[in-house]
């Protein structure tokens, strides 16, 4: 899918960038990177970019080649299948805490890193849909983090950002609730204000961390409910799936 006119206007500011020597640092540790690599040398090599064995459906990075993890068995998510540039590790917990607490610049980097994420899963997609906010949350933050990545995406690759859904109330942090739990705290949290938009397209949803996966769940139901044919979902960092361990059975104490 071509650039349009938007990622080739992205791209010669990019390139100006390049030849005038102007902001071309780091933004892991600050120091000079060169090229069109979002980060230096050193940082592309120690990131941790989520570019092993994944999950088929939810992305995360699992141990080993399995077509999905166990939660997704357990409970499949109604998206078509996420994938993200990095797993929540390291220095990119440090870096998405920071795109969330002013850092606004941040939706660039994270865009570069996804450029080929979405070239090699999601090309051909009608339109992008930011996770929403409430106006509460909104207000409180100052700004929508994945509307600046959904937005910077856009730029990069000429696919429009279509705000289609609604958060209609605020809900309870997902990662401490079970899937029975995480179910009903979500039930009616998505509105599709312009569900003729959505009828036959593809979508891909864009956020900033895919934990449990629920929010983007609920929200590509919704999205389906009004008519896409299908609905992907694209994040900067996913955290990666770890198994319980086994609880060792307790031996009775001799008498």
């Amino acid at each position: 899918m071509g650039k349009g006119k938007e990622g080739l206007f992205a791209a010669a500011g990019r390139a100006a960038k390049l030849l005038l020597g102007c902001g071309l640092v780091c933004a892991c540790c600050g120091a000079d990177r060169f090229g069109d690599a979002p980060f230096c040398e050193r940082c592309m090599r120690t990131l941790p970019f989520n570019n092993g064995y994944v999950c088929g459906k939810c992305g995360r990075a699992i141990g080993e080649d399995y077509p999905v993890c166990l939660e997704c068995k357990a409970d499949m998510p109604a998206f078509t299948a996420a994938r993200s540039a990095f797993r929540y590790e390291g220095e990119i917990v440090r870096l998405v805490k920071a795109f969330k607490t002013g850092k606004r610049y941040l939706a660039e980097t994270f865009a570069d890193s996804l450029l080929p994420v979405y070239a090699g899963r999601f090309a051909g997609a009608d339109f992008f849909v930011p996770v929403p906010m409430t106006d509460a949350a909104l207000r409180k933050r100052g700004y929508n983090q994945s509307l600046l990545l959904a937005s910077a995406l856009s730029e990069r690759t000429g696919v429009p950002v279509c705000e289609v859904a609604v958060k209609t109330r605020e809900t309870a942090a997902q990662k401490f609730l079970s899937r029975r739990e995480r179910f009903k705290n979500l039930q009616g949290s998505f509105r599709i204000a312009q569900r003729k938009a959505c009828r036959g397209k593809n979508i891909v949803i864009v956020d900033d961390v895919l934990t449990t996966g629920a929010t983007a769940s609920a929200l590509a139901a919704s999205l389906l409910r009004a008519g896409a044919r299908q609905v992907g979902l694209l994040t900067a960092a996913s955290v990666p799936f770890r198994a319980q361990p086994k609880k060792e059975p307790k031996l009775l104490e001799k008498p």
